[in-house]
Formats: C-alpha cells, structure tokens, sequence
C-alpha cells in the first residue's frame, strides 16, 4: 500500500468472506502508513483446487470515502512428476544376495516438491539377513530353520536411498532401491511417492521380482578315507558345484553331540559362497574316536 497523501493513513483489512480466509491470508490486516509512505502486504495462499482464481481484498482507509482494492490473480497447477522406466524389474535373485536397480524422478513443476517413497507390502522388522553375513558363521539357527525363523515380524527386505529429498523445480533425483530376499517366490509390490503438505501416493512404480535357490550339487557325495588311525586327523575335500546363472552359499552344520560321536568331522572352511557356473572345494577333516566301521 502506499500513501500518496500529505498526512498519516490509518488501514485495516475488510474482514474477507469464510472462503477467502480458507485459501488466503495478509498480513498486517491494519497499521498506519506515513505521508509518501509504503506499506508491504504479505499474501500467503494455499488451495487444493487446480485452475485459474481471481479475488479482490478492500482496505477501509480513515478519512477515505472509498476502499482501496487489491486483486490477487493467479492459476493453479498440479504438481508434475514422473519416473523414467515403466518399472523396477529385478527378474531373478538369489536367496540373501542383494541386487540393486537404479531410476530417476524427474520434476516438471514450476516449485520445488518434497517426496516420501514407501514400500507397503515390505516387512517392518530387522533388516534381511545377508548370505554374506550368513556365511560368517556356521552355527546359525537360520542355516536349519530358515532366515526367518527367529523373526515374529517379517523382515525389511528392500532399502531405498534416498528415501526422502527435495527436487528444485525442473531437477531430477536418482533414486537406488535394492533388495535383498529372505522369502522364496514372487514379489509384485509397488514403490509409492507420498509428496510433503500434498498427498499421498500420487504416483506408483510396480516392483517385480523373483527370489529362487539355486541348486548346488556334490560331485563326490561319499568320502571314503580307507583305514584310519584312532585319534589321527585326516583330510580329503568335497567338490560343490553350482551350474546356475545365480550365487549360491554353503553351510556345513557344526556336527551334534560330537563328545560322544565315534568319529568327528568338521571343516576349517565351513560356510561359502559359490558363484555362478564354477566349483567350489571344502576341506574335510576326520578324526577316528572308536575302533570299527565308520
């Protein structure tokens, strides 16, 4: 506002109808402007309806006979995003290995847009557990009962970074989701956008994956030490091969109430990892408890 006159001019703000106030709001609403003097007006507006709007404020202004009016003209447009892939195809993945995809989100809004990206159908316990971190030790619970088997909440199998970030307008962001499977079988889930003081899941991007074993083979399945010396260790190797075109890991389970065992086994290498078309060797080292036939 601005006083072109010689003296002090008193405003204040014709209260505006209810659905002005919904979607607009100035301030200061009164003060008194000095003679030559200028007086900002701050506007914030807010609206969920998209399209062209126009309104008008009146200031009564002491000793003036009229209101001063302010238009406020403007349009509304929706908030542009959009991925570039019709989708997130893992194809086939190896049980606990992790496999990570790349896309971008691209903003063609004219203001900057904070996102929020979720996975509904994901799990909400711990983080899926490894092969790698699987294969450290042996005497896991998981190696018999499965990775899940101590986990009452199903496991957070897929991590998206970043999952949350600001696009200035026209910027795109790379978003990197990687999954890592504690679950045999298919997934077809959906990657959401939530965007910040919006709404929710204002765009979707289909995830489809499927988790297999693959299948690991012993190409000698017996082995045969001929005659032993009691209490003498002794050593030969088992040969597993894997001919699928996916990582697979080993375990050889610590052996059950070894004190009373009449021969003893175990194995200085005894988890792995076994990468596709190739072979692995695993040290086998006996250890004779008993006379007899073993």
């Amino acid at each position: 506002l601005f006083n072109k006159g010689a003296i002090d001019a008193p405003f204040e703000l014709v209260p505006p109808t209810e659905e002005q106030s919904s979607h607009f709001t100035l301030q200061p609403q009164k003060g008194t402007i000095a003679p030559n003097g200028l007086q900002p007006i701050e506007i914030t507006f807010s609206s969920m309806t998209m399209g062209p709007f126009k309104e008008e404020f009146q200031f009564n202004v002491i000793g003036s006979p009229k209101p001063v009016i302010l238009t406020v003209r403007g349009c509304v447009t929706g908030l542009s995003l959009y991925f570039n892939i019709d989708g997130l195809h893992f194809g086939d993945v190896s049980f606990g290995f992790p496999q990570t995809l790349s896309c971008c989100l691209t903003n063609t809004s004219v203001v900057p847009i904070t996102f929020r990206l979720r996975i509904p159908e994901d799990g909400s316990g711990q983080p899926s557990v490894t092969s790698f971190d699987q294969v450290k030790d042996n005497s896991r619970p998981s190696w018999v009962k499965g990775p899940l088997s101590q986990c009452p909440v199903e496991p957070v199998e897929f991590t998206i970074t970043p999952s949350t970030a600001t696009i200035p307008a026209g910027g795109s962001q790379e978003i990197k989701v990687t999954l890592c499977s504690n679950y045999v079988g298919k997934y077809n889930y959906q990657m959401l956008v939530d965007v910040d003081d919006v709404a929710e899941e204002v765009l979707a991007v289909p995830i489809k994956a499927r988790c297999v074993v693959p299948q690991l083979r012993l190409v000698n399945t017996t082995l045969n030490f001929g005659q032993c010396d009691l209490k003498v260790p002794y050593q030969d190797t088992l040969t597993i091969v894997n001919c699928s075109p996916l990582p697979g890991c080993y375990g050889i389970l610590p052996q059950k109430c070894q004190a009373t065992a009449p021969l003893w086994y175990s194995s200085p290498e005894p988890c792995g990892i076994v990468q596709p078309y190739s072979t692995t060797e695993i040290p086998i080292t006996i250890e004779a408890q008993a006379l007899g036939n073993h």
